[in-house]
């Protein structure tokens, strides 16, 4: 099978920003997906957008998928949140034209507690290809970043989390959600607005991708 007819469904989780209104409400969301830290500056005034670190990761993941020759539909608007069943609807629509998909969804995580940091991907619950994916995905992670934290539960024998979000299980494709840190703890916020760590964690999820897609017998 010819990576061509593989189409990688990007989801940049939350909103945007919107250039017409001011910091904080120019972003779609405020006050969900967003936390404001009292010491650095962030996105503005030590506002940390969710929807905005989101999409400069997807978009990073595009552009090497596309470089490495996948076909990429990205189901999420530049500024709008839209809602889940409309990037689902759309994902599943297209999948029909492909001989394999994959739906992807990147986000960042929020906590109560402003100690909880690290990483986690999550599928829909059992044992599905979706947890083939998220495999490949953790361990790339885990080698690029070997001093990070990472959240698992690995009471069925993998190191993926099950829950029944929407685009886990309304999706038609096998689908993957991660969450790469979280931006109420101040450390991984920092780590979150790097841009080499935005650039190094695009790489890991299109390198997944490829493992993936190895996996299922697909040739470049």
């Amino acid at each position: 099978m010819n990576i061509k007819t593989f189409c990688v469904f990007l989801d940049a989780g939350h909103g945007g920003l919107n250039p017409k209104l001011k910091v904080p409400n120019n972003y779609t969301t405020y006050p969900s997906k967003c936390w404001q830290h009292k010491n650095s500056l962030f996105h503005g005034y030590g506002w940390f957008f969710e929807g905005v670190f989101n999409r400069a990761v997807t978009v990073l993941i595009e552009k090497y998928l596309k470089d490495w020759g996948f076909t990429v539909i990205n189901v999420y608007d530049p500024v709008l949140d839209l809602a889940l069943g409309q990037r689902v609807k759309k994902a599943n629509f297209a999948s029909s034209s492909f001989s394999g998909s994959l739906y992807l969804s990147i986000h960042g995580n929020a906590a109560a507690s402003l100690d909880a940091r690290g990483f986690e991907v999550y599928t829909s619950p059992s044992q599905t290809q979706s947890d083939i994916m998220a495999s490949f995905l953790f361990d790339e992670v885990k080698e690029t970043f070997p001093n990070w934290i990472f959240r698992t539960d690995t009471t069925d024998g993998d190191s993926d989390r099950e829950e029944r979000f929407y685009v886990l299980t309304q999706t038609t494709m096998p689908s993957v959600l991660s969450e790469n840190g979280f931006f109420t703890n101040y450390k991984d916020a920092l780590m979150m607005f790097d841009p080499v760590f935005q650039d190094n964690l695009a790489l890991c999820h299109a390198r997944a991708v490829v493992d993936y897609v190895k996996h299922l017998g697909y040739v470049f």
